[in-house]
């Protein structure tokens, strides 16, 4: 990404352009307990000295009203420290079906990039997630990932291995295991289409049946534009519920703004 400075003027416009897609984000919904994790792809490459907001969040639709209409929004600003190291702080408002817009839980995510770009067959890194829920009583997460990536015929594809496990005396001892896969391509020199995958199995020593597990995936609409200098970037994707224990559908956005 490259970044060109712009004056005061167009500042004052991204600023105000920010702030109503924020309060977009935050009345897109229909009053409808049931929540989802957010579902988000992670690249190992780290962007030093990279200054960046983004908003993401996704909503449910599903025939059974228990799982219609949840919602996530998570707003995160990201920076990276040094060739390898991305830090960034994270937080998160859930809107369970049939409940109303809470704020979740405050985190702290880190990506270090294990290996160089395009120096080995496969480009890997390690994510790092310390998340501090705001309810009482609930428990604080640690998330790894391994974060995988490879170039393949003018296909990026990259993977994301997730084990979470809850902190403290509230918290469940067993490891949760996740995964997320995307793979995506180039159109023109601002547009990529593409297909995201998530899926959540269960507990790692005991993965729940294929028919409770949660599996989606659906087309993806990636697209970077320039306002007064700065390129923006977003995608949005539809997903489709594969099992019972999915959603039927899931909308999702996200929006990643440079700060300088």
């Amino acid at each position: 990404m490259i970044y060109i400075n712009y004056s005061f003027k167009y500042r004052d416009y991204l600023r105000t352009m920010l702030n109503r897609l924020i309060t977009l984000v935050l009345i897109f919904s229909f009053p409808t307990g049931f929540c989802y994790a957010d579902p988000k792809i992670y690249s190992p490459i780290v962007k030093q000295g990279e200054l960046a907001f983004e908003n993401r969040g996704n909503t449910t639709v599903d025939d059974d009203d228990d799982n219609d209409g949840s919602q996530r929004h998570v707003f995160e600003l990201e920076y990276g420290v040094t060739e390898w190291w991305k830090t960034a702080i994270v937080a998160r408002l859930d809107e369970p079906s049939a409940g109303t817009l809470r704020y979740d839980s405050t985190a702290w995510e880190n990506i270090f990039q294990l290996t160089g770009q395009g120096k080995y067959w496969l480009d890997t890194g390690w994510y790092l997630e310390y998340k501090l829920a705001d309810e009482d009583g609930a428990p604080d997460k640690l998330e790894t990932k391994l974060l995988l990536e490879k170039p393949v015929y003018g296909f990026l594809n990259t993977l994301n291995l997730t084990i979470e496990q809850e902190l403290g005396s509230e918290g469940d001892e067993d490891l949760e295991f996740e995964y997320a896969w995307r793979t995506r391509k180039k159109i023109t020199s601002e547009i990529k289409l593409g297909f995201e995958a998530f899926g959540k199995l269960g507990e790692l020593r005991d993965l729940k049946s294929p028919e409770d597990q949660e599996h989606r995936i659906g087309p993806v609409f990636y697209h970077e534009f320039r306002i007064g200098g700065i390129e923006i970037e977003y995608n949005l994707a539809w997903l489709f519920g594969l099992t019972d224990a999915s959603p039927d559908n899931t909308f999702r956005w996200q929006i990643e703004i440079p700060l300088e």
